[in-house]
């Protein structure tokens, strides 16, 4: 056999076993990047729907603080907003006119001149009519008796603020039946105050609301994901208080998933930053090798071990821990 012939032979078997050179290693799939999820304001947490592992897109509520609610105390019109959502307020949010337009202040003086006439019940219903011509008239129900004074609220009827009326038991106005004297001035707004951030306003000015509705939030809110991606960890849950800037879950945006093996002073010193790379993740075979790179070497405290990190040159969109083969060289 010639001298080239051997040559030829000898170049064909070495590429042959190169693929055999190759250094094999075990890694997993780890985060190369991860992003944290912050609480923009102080709260207690309401609920979490974050899971580690769990795949969520930019702006998905991972989870919510429980926020300061505030409930109409009575039924009415909104007759005054003072803020909007995002604003920091501190003092009256807004203003509830009571569908009373009219509170009667009043007392049995000149009642009709009989125990029964002299003695006012508390949520009883009385007729008023202006002590002047009778033109002005409502009906109310009686409310905080002390003695002999007591308020009525108007219902419905026109009056005048600040007029006298007399005070009936009966739409008749019967003399026998008068049970005292008021005056009419205007029922006041209630104003619904908070501290905080306003986070959620339920109503507008000239809304009519029920008793027991919902008008605004303060504080609270949600904790939506900065990016999509893959979440790493989660770091609270419900009933848990948090503060503004606290990290309370982290996520891997995607494309920031690579792999990571771990190996020995000797055999790092034939890796380095750069080098190529081939991946087999679990269920693939070799003809399904993705190619990879290098990206970041480093030591292991007090272990001996480095960890080197691959990034695949291809997303697969790959789960976290997920078990590769690795082959380097």
């Amino acid at each position: 056999m010639t001298l080239k012939r051997l040559t030829c032979l000898a170049l064909a078997l070495l590429a042959f076993a190169a693929p055999a050179l190759a250094e094999v290693y075990e890694g997993r799939t780890v985060a190369l990047l991860t992003v944290p999820v912050q609480a923009e304001r102080d709260g207690d947490v309401e609920a979490v729907a974050a899971l580690a592992g769990q795949r969520v897109a930019e702006g998905e509520s991972l989870a919510w603080l429980r926020g300061e609610k505030a409930f109409a105390s009575q039924d009415g019109t909104v007759s005054l907003v003072n803020a909007g959502v995002g604003d920091d307020v501190s003092g009256a949010v807004l203003e509830l006119a009571p569908l009373e337009r009219y509170t009667v202040y009043c007392t049995v003086d000149k009642a009709y001149q009989s125990a029964e006439s002299t003695l006012v019940h508390s949520g009883e219903t009385v007729y008023a009519k202006c002590t002047v011509d009778g033109t002005h008239r409502a009906v109310g129900v009686v409310t905080q008796v002390d003695g002999e004074e007591y308020r009525v609220l108007t219902l419905g009827g026109e009056l005048y603020v600040g007029e006298t009326v007399y005070l009936y038991r009966d739409a008749d106005f019967t003399a026998q039946q008068r049970v005292g004297v008021g005056t009419v001035v205007a029922s006041d707004t209630e104003a619904y105050e908070a501290e905080g951030a306003l986070t959620r306003l339920c109503v507008s000015e000239g809304d009519a609301v029920e008793r027991g509705q919902l008008l605004f939030e303060v504080g609270g809110g949600e904790i939506a994901a900065p990016v999509g991606g893959i979440v790493a960890s989660v770091s609270c849950q419900p009933g848990d208080a948090v503060q503004t800037d606290q990290t309370i879950a982290e996520i891997v945006p995607d494309g920031e998933i690579g792999v990571e093996i771990r190996t020995d002073e000797t055999a790092v010193a034939k890796i380095s930053v750069g080098s190529a790379a081939q991946l087999i993740f679990a269920g693939q075979e070799d003809e399904d090798a993705v190619p990879g790179t290098v990206v970041a070497i480093s030591a292991i405290a007090d272990s001996g071990e480095y960890a080197v990190r691959i990034r695949p040159e291809a997303d697969a969109s790959l789960p976290l821990g997920m078990s590769v083969e690795v082959r380097v060289g």
